[in-house]
């Protein structure tokens, strides 16, 4: 057999077909140009092993996607090694400056007694500050005054050192002023020092404001809110005749206690009778001698004068001016001998009813 020889079956040139030799032959079940299909010929069909090298190609990029994610979070970011903008290291609740954790004030909107702190954060190594050897509350400057130092625990039991100056003074124009660095002794180790911190403080007015429409530089006094007096008026009306009704209650008691008393006592009712009578009559020398009388519960005479006062010690003041009113009445009515020199009854009268007054008091 040739090697040229065509397999079984196929036709040869001879036979006038005009097919196409077996080299250019398509497999089995393709389709040729001449069957009027259009379909792709032979050669552009892809080979046969590219679907598992296109899902190769795709694991090696998830990894690679995986590898650098995995890079990016373990190595450190710059932007978190900076604070507040300064380049120092960060710390949770506070700035380190020369040592201690601080928490600084900010650094602006301060005026005329307002209260600036600091916090600094306190070693937690077992050493303690000196608190003898602290700075004293007083002036430092001509814009500041210390206050005296405080002490405060968070919520994490860590223990702060709180430090607050009062600005005493105010500017012109916006100022910037330093709160003073501190140095502050420790029981053991080195002193905790801190920097000092500037902020700006702001006057109280401006110097210049503008004068149109009713922006002026000195505006009026705004008039003070009457307050509402009618509950004031109702009270003191109230308490003024809570007052009147107390005095109207003593005089009335008083004078009660007075008629009561001129009724009652032996001299009132004389020294209301004598006050009536000439004291040159009889009928007010008798009056008198009623009134004694009755205070003895006998007929007084100049002799029975120790049993009168024996009876009523508040007259032994009187022992002379009694003695003197019996010798003159014996010689008024018993003696023909003419009077002496007159007797003042009506304030010997008086002086017996004051007495018996305060002895009943």
């Amino acid at each position: 057999m040739s090697a040229a020889r065509p397999p079984e079956g196929a036709h040869t040139v001879a036979e006038g077909e005009g097919a196409p030799s077996f080299a250019a032959r398509p497999p089995e079940g393709a389709h040729t140009v001449a069957g009027g299909e259009g379909a792709p010929s032979f050669a552009a069909r892809p080979p046969e092993g590219a679907p598992v090298r296109r899902r190769r190609q795709r694991f090696v990029r998830l990894a690679g996607a995986v590898a650098c994610a995995t890079l990016a979070v373990m190595l450190p970011c710059p932007a978190r090694a900076q604070t507040n903008g300064s380049g120092a290291t960060g710390t949770t609740g506070g700035v380190r400056v020369g040592g201690p954790i601080v928490q600084p004030p900010r650094a602006f909107g301060y005026q005329l007694g307002d209260l600036v702190t600091q916090r600094l954060l306190l070693p937690a190594d077992g050493r303690r500050l000196e608190t003898a050897a602290l700075p004293r509350a007083e002036r430092i400057s001509g814009w500041l005054e210390r206050r005296p130092f405080q002490w405060e625990t968070d919520a994490e039991g860590r223990q702060w050192l709180l430090v607050s100056y009062q600005i005493v003074n105010a500017p012109q124009t916006l100022t910037a002023i330093a709160l003073p660095a501190l140095s502050l002794p420790m029981s053991a180790g080195p002193a905790l020092e801190t920097d000092a911190q500037l902020i700006s403080v702001g006057p109280l007015t401006p110097q210049t404001v503008l004068g149109k429409g009713g922006l002026l530089d000195i505006r009026p006094d705004r008039p003070a809110s009457v307050a509402p007096s009618a509950p004031i008026a109702r009270r003191l009306q109230r308490w003024l005749l809570a007052l009147a009704g107390t005095l109207a209650a003593w005089m009335g008691w008083w004078a009660w206690r007075h008629r009561r008393e001129s009724r009652r006592l032996p001299f009132a009712r004389a020294w209301r009778r004598l006050r009536q009578l000439d004291p040159d009559q009889s009928e007010a020398w008798l009056c008198l001698h009623q009134a004694l009388n009755e205070t003895a519960a006998t007929v007084l005479r100049a002799p029975a004068l120790p049993g009168l006062l024996a009876r009523a010690p508040h007259l032994q003041p009187l022992h002379a001016q009694l003695q003197h009113f019996y010798a003159c009445s014996d010689q008024r009515f018993f003696s023909d001998q003419p009077a002496g020199a007159p007797f003042p009854l009506r304030a010997f009268c008086r002086a017996l009813y004051r007495a018996e007054k305060q002895a009943r008091s």
